[in-house]
């Protein structure tokens, strides 16, 4: 798994889980945290937090998401 891998796989996708990453890549959770962190820096990806309010964690449909940047325009205004 490259980091370019998992660029392609996140702009074709457009967003995916921590999860869906790690077992899309055969990894583990904390290595796919690591290399999206890196697009994170490089301002490619958004993390968002979990998709509802339980903290129960038993579905699997909460957790980190990911969304790639394509064509996003940041606006930021200086005082």
């Amino acid at each position: 798994m490259l980091l370019s891998d998992i660029r392609q796989y996140l702009k074709q996708r457009g967003t995916a889980t921590l999860d869906e990453v790690a077992i899309h890549f055969d990894i583990a959770t904390d290595a796919a945290k690591f290399a999206l962190n890196y697009w994170i820096k490089k301002g490619k990806i958004n993390k968002f937090g979990a998709s509802c309010n339980s903290s129960c964690g038993g579905c699997g449909a909460g957790g980190e998401t990911y969304q790639w940047n394509q064509g996003v325009e940041v606006v930021v205004f200086w005082k």
